[in-house]
């Protein structure tokens, strides 16, 4: 059975101006975002961070898992007696230390502009002697990438709803001057209580800035699920990127399958700027037609044929979610 109070993360959409959590609105958090990057004596031998360490005032708990640049662990913040969620720049594991600062800096920056129920909540970021790290709230699920790949695809009431849940959170993303830029199932968390939470915004894109200082033409994003215009250069998309995103990822929760797949990174990009994907419906009878064509309008080619904006994707989700119900 579906949650009922959809209108809940809707109404604390608008309660986006803060630039930073109640939790963290302090001055030393905001000359935190502003700060170049540190060079602490003695952080380049540094041991790695292990269970148990404090940084700052959270103590290290259970690793979660580490990436490319950072560690990321379950933590305890000693002053509100809660779990947190810590990214900590893995220093060793870093070449260009200035742009991988920068990116978690950046990434810091744009959780901190952003309050609303469906997206993780920035709590701090600061320097440990040994490490930058960035603090959010810990929230306890699986994402859908992982529900999907281990069940396949969704009844379709559920996926709309997930997705809905999403288009309410990105328009609160979109509202404070950003783009995620990376939506797709890994970063959407799912709760045992059928919250949901949009999370990972470490390629975020903030309009107010130039843009060829985030990404130049660079490819960012990952190629299940990347627009075509963000394909072809990250640095320039807008909120209708992360529209396309999302359509993918509605496509694959509805069918159990992506639109577009292929032996590499570069067949499944091809695809995306040239290839129609087929009708979600034809791969799965049981679809309501709308959903599948809400679908098909989410994954139009050219930016300009999509939903331009939240109001007309979450008019177009209430009108779904009135027919999958």
């Amino acid at each position: 059975m579906l949650p009922t109070k959809t209108s809940d993360a809707r109404e604390t959409a608008d309660d986006v101006k803060g630039t930073v959590s109640a939790h963290s609105s302090d001055t030393q958090t905001l000359l935190n975002l502003q700060r170049d990057v540190p060079t602490p004596s003695g952080s380049e031998n540094a041991p790695p961070p292990e269970p148990g360490m404090q940084v700052g005032r959270f103590v290290l708990r259970e690793k979660l898992g580490e990436g490319v640049s950072c560690h990321v662990f379950c933590g305890w913040d000693s002053a509100t007696s809660t779990r947190v969620a810590m990214k900590i720049l893995n220093w060793s594991n870093v070449f260009d230390r200035p742009a991988a600062f920068k990116q978690l800096r950046m990434e810091a920056a744009g959780l901190a502009r952003v309050k609303h129920p469906c997206v993780v909540r920035f709590i701090d970021f600061a320097f440990d002697p040994r490490w930058p790290y960035l603090v959010t709230e810990f929230f306890e699920g699986q994402t859908l990438g992982e529900i999907l790949r281990a069940g396949g695809a969704l009844p379709p009431a559920w996926s709309v709803y997930i997705v809905s849940q999403m288009v309410d959170a990105l328009g609160a993303v979109w509202r404070s001057g950003l783009v995620h830029r990376d939506v797709k199932p890994d970063n959407i968390m799912i709760g045992a209580d059928g919250r949901i939470k949009l999370i990972d915004f470490g390629l975020a894109k903030a309009d107010a800035l130039q843009a060829k200082e985030l990404a130049g033409a660079e490819l960012a994003g990952t190629a299940a699920y990347i627009s075509p215009e963000q394909a072809k250069d990250a640095s320039l998309v807008d909120k209708r990127a992360d529209i396309y995103s999302l359509g993918v990822t509605l496509y694959e929760a509805l069918t159990g399958r992506l639109p577009f797949e292929g032996r590499n990174r570069m067949q499944v990009i091809f695809q995306h700027l040239n290839t129609p994907p087929v009708p979600p419906s034809e791969r799965v009878p049981e679809i309501p037609a709308l959903a599948s064509d809400v679908c098909l309008w989410m994954l139009a080619k050219d930016p300009n044929d999509r939903p331009q904006n939240y109001e007309e994707l979450r008019q177009a989700f209430d009108t779904v979610l009135s027919v999958v119900r």
